[in-house]
């Protein structure tokens, strides 16, 4: 792993203005890094989810990222993923343009303002936050599982 982090330059620092202070992290256990997104996406793609609920805890643990880092990084892969799919769909003629502009409006404000808000909160808080919210998703999807509709 430690030739695969110096290779991929994954040590960096970003900056907290919670603390107020740079913070530095090191990356490790980049292969199995790797199986756990490759797993991540299978998941999301079998069970139709989005994959940064599973990639966080992923980058998070296996990584040893900071979670705003790994946060940070999901909202880039899903930017990526997401742009390569649309280009997909708008190739394939199935892209509703009388939607596609407030969802892209939406989308930008709320890209923006996670990102503020991402430099405000504690790590911790955030770390909260992403649980509550796993654990919405959870108990959504066993609902939806048993037929359960609210």
């Amino acid at each position: 792993s430690a030739p695969a982090t110096a290779l991929l330059q994954l040590h960096s620092s970003y900056p907290d203005a919670v603390l107020g202070k740079e913070i530095a992290y090191n990356v490790s256990s980049v292969p199995l890094g790797m199986v756990l997104m490759y797993i991540a996406g299978v998941i999301s793609a079998l069970l139709g989810i989005g994959s940064g609920v599973l990639k966080i805890p992923a980058m998070d643990k296996a990584l040893q990222l900071p979670i705003k880092v790994s946060s940070a990084t999901s909202s880039f892969m899903i930017g990526v993923t997401a742009a390569a799919s649309a280009s997909v769909y708008l190739f394939r003629g199935e892209i509703d343009m009388g939607i596609t502009g407030p969802v892209v409006l939406g989308s930008v404000i709320g890209a923006l303002l996670g990102a503020r808000l991402l430099m405000k909160v504690s790590a911790e808080k955030l770390r909260v936050a992403f649980v509550v919210v796993l654990a919405i998703l959870a108990v959504q999807m066993l609902m939806n599982a048993f037929g359960i509709q609210i």
